[in-house]
């Protein structure tokens, strides 16, 4: 029998890692109740919309407008999509209702993407780019830091956002730190790039300036 040793990360590919606190999850993105998810459901079955990799994130049952006529209630099903189970991170769209009728889509879907399930980037070699891009970022709130958990979730991101009609898929990774949303990172999966860090602050232009 032969026996072979290999030194830690030299069979996965020379990016490094972080040997810290990381775990894999699968986020719950809805912020409706079960009742307006029931609600939900049942609107779009009503208009034969197929749920089939659809998860809702947010729904608007009484947008109410009258417009010098009838009141009309309209109502607004946002969501966004799962492949295989997987999350497709920068999905997302707008199914629109006049009355309880279907009328428009805004956004695109989808549906089931030509990739497999199989992620090639370990989890510490994950973190460690995460953490890289973190300690690079001038903006520090003090609620995390280096040593703090993160979370990884694993799913599929389009390359391709400028261009809808030809969208370019790969796997990926989305970071944040346990309970709390910024910053985020997407992190490509089998080439360990970083596709874009978010540290959650805004800047504001003033338009008195110009």
């Amino acid at each position: 029998m032969t026996f072979a040793s290999c030194k830690k990360g030299e069979l996965s590919g020379n990016y490094g890692e972080d040997n810290g606190c990381i775990n894999r999850v699968k986020r719950d993105y809805s912020d409706s109740n079960k009742t307006e998810l029931a609600a939900a459901v049942s609107l779009l079955q009503k208009n034969n919309i197929s749920l089939n990799g659809l998860v809702i994130t947010r729904v608007i049952l009484n947008d109410s407008i009258t417009t010098n006529g009838p009141l009309t209630i309209y109502q607004h099903v946002v969501a966004s999509e799962e492949s295989k189970g997987l999350p497709i991170f920068n999905s997302g769209m707008g199914y629109h209702f006049r009355d309880g009728t279907y009328y428009l889509l805004s956004g695109r879907r989808y549906g089931t993407l030509n990739l497999d399930t199989k992620a090639s980037a370990t989890l510490p070699q994950i973190r460690k780019i995460f953490i890289d891009a973190f300690n690079k970022d001038g903006y520090k709130d003090g609620h995390v830091d280096a040593s703090s958990c993160v979370r990884a979730e694993f799913g599929y991101y389009n390359l391709a956002q400028d261009t809808p009609d030809q969208p370019h898929f790969v796997k990926a990774w989305k970071i944040t730190f346990n309970n709390w949303d910024y910053p985020e990172a997407y992190i490509q999966d089998d080439n360990r790039k970083l596709l874009s860090y978010f540290n959650g602050i805004m800047t504001v232009v003033n338009a008195n300036k110009w």
